[in-house]
């Protein structure tokens, strides 16, 4: 593979930076007939594997789906994967390309091509698509086929995430062109790629099975079936665990002293590349008022929320964009408990007697817990906090879409590129992923700019300023990066992958 040298210096300094990388790619060589069983990410069942609409299962699309680079296992190294040659102009506009011969489709699509990949990759920036990852080819203009294998990307200007998340990730997932067509909407939970595992089963709410593709062009895993669970309650999954029907699966920050005292089990305690923060709708009252905003910030006890929601294991966060992360603000205020500042703002916001208000949540635990904590903190300033359960299904549709007075509190995971940190709060996002329907022309303005700039030193700069306009406004209460937890059975070895809140994968250990 060849790369532009500048451009790769550009874009890979933001991995090279990162210690949360733990390892990449599927490392499970050696066909052989073992199934793994494991509770699903985050414990919920799929709703689309579509690339273009992909907002659960990312780490079953890393399973399903080749892109044209990956990143080496258990390195920050980018490699081929379905690309044989690829290779960037000194401008950073044009991408030329060569697909390897032989790359075939699961379920008997054929073989690969450069269409396929100019459907992939322009489908996503197709406004009819309203897709939530077109701000991640922002500046793809079009895809040039040359050749049945290949082709040039062309773009409007540079994306400096090029090489960190677009292509390497999830927007850069290629798929059957022929598939898409036939299958049309059917294609969201019958996906069609060409990576070392295909759907081969699901039955929604209760299992979904990855089989071996044996005409996967790589090396083959040595897992047969993957058998993933949407197991909800961390402590079920951890009773199932305990009976040997699984054998990995994340278990609460709780649990880690119970586990960790076992010697025939595997710990594994991660940081984690996400945010968890307290929002609110900013659209209505009482939530468009900034004072208002201001006194919440003030009441909740974001370290109580640490140590009771997340057992003490993380850190607190300041701002948005976590240590190690290309525009991480060092200096950002933290904003410790003060009822009278709290109380005083309430009356200057014209509440001197507080509000009622609705507040979102789930039956996951953290969530709960949290909730709990902001009810009782918010209480202290006559603030009276309603807590509403509602089904994990359904939280895109009510907190996303909807509009009306809440609060919630939320995690995103995320990438090593900051672009994709920041993104979520745009205007463009609101309706989609800006939960907090909070708007701001300038620092709509710096993430434009910012995902086109490949000075790194400006692009900080860009970050930075953009934190700090969320923190002038009282945007969102920032809790903290977080942590995970997972534990294994001697039979598998899990491997993580920091992007995205760490995927996981397994091989059998020999």
């Amino acid at each position: 593979m060849k790369i532009s040298k500048s451009l790769l210096k550009r874009g890979l300094l933001l991995v090279l930076v990162m210690a949360l990388v733990f390892s990449s790619g599927i490392v499970v060589y050696g066909a052989g007939d073992e199934v793994v069983k494991s509770r699903m990410r985050l414990g919920e069942d799929i709703e689309n594997l579509d690339p273009a609409h992909l907002v659960r299962g990312y780490d079953i699309a890393l399973a399903l789906y080749n892109k044209l680079l990956k990143y080496k296992p258990g390195s920050s190294e980018l490699v081929n994967d379905a690309a044989e040659e690829f290779n960037v102009s000194d401008d950073g506009k044009v991408i030329t390309f060569k697909l390897k011969e032989g790359i075939m489709f699961h379920k008997g699509y054929g073989e690969m091509t450069a269409e396929d990949v100019k459907f992939s990759f322009e489908r996503i920036i197709d406004p009819e698509q309203n897709s939530e990852y077109a701000a991640d080819w922002q500046t793809l203009d079009h895809v040039e086929i040359t050749g049945k294998y290949s082709g040039k990307i062309i773009l409007t200007e540079p994306l400096a995430s090029l090489l960190v998340t677009t292509i390497p990730f999830t927007p850069g997932s290629i798929i059957s062109k022929k598939a898409y067509e036939e299958l049309g909407n059917k294609f969201a939970t019958n996906p069609i790629g060409s990576g070392p595992y295909y759907m081969e089963k699901w039955v929604p709410e209760q299992e979904l099975i990855l089989g071996r593709f044996e005409d996967y062009f790589g090396q083959k895993p040595n897992i047969e079936q993957i058998e993933l669970y949407p197991i909800g309650d961390k402590n079920i999954s951890e009773m199932n665990f305990d009976k040997g029907d699984l054998d990995v699966t994340e278990i609460s920050l709780d649990s880690i002293d119970r586990y960790e005292s076992d010697s025939d089990v595997d710990v594994h305690i991660l940081s984690t590349l996400k945010y968890g923060f307290i929002g609110f709708n900013h659209k209505y009252a009482p939530f468009d008022n900034i004072n208002v905003r201001k006194a919440l910030r003030y009441a909740i006890d974001v370290d109580m929320i640490i140590n009771g929601a997340y057992s003490g294991v993380p850190k607190r966060a300041n701002a948005m964009i976590a240590p190690g992360i290309l525009g991480h603000w060092e200096d950002a205020p933290q904003y410790d408990v003060n009822l009278e500042k709290a109380r005083e703002l309430l009356e200057k916001a014209g509440y001197p007697d507080g509000f009622e208000v609705e507040m979102i949540s789930t039956s996951n635990p953290l969530y709960m817990n949290t909730s709990q904590i902001v009810k009782e903190n918010l209480r202290k300033i006559g603030i009276e906090v309603n807590i509403k359960l509602i089904e994990t299904s359904a939280w895109y549709e009510y907190v996303g879409k909807e509009s009306h007075p809440i609060m919630f509190f939320e995690t995103f995971s995320l990438t090593l590129d900051p672009g994709y940190w920041v993104e979520w709060f745009t205007t463009d996002q609101v309706g989609k992923w800006n939960f907090l329907k909070w708007s701001n022309s300038r620092y709509d303005e710096l993430a434009d700019k910012a995902a086109v700039t490949m000075d790194l030193e400006k692009r900080e700069e860009m970050y930075i300023e953009m934190q700090k306009i969320m923190d002038e406004e009282a945007a969102i209460i920032w809790i903290t990066n977080g942590a995970k937890a997972y534990v294994s059975n001697k039979r598998v070895d899990p491997v993580f992958l920091g992007h995205y809140n760490q995927y996981r994968y397994w091989k059998i250990v020999e």
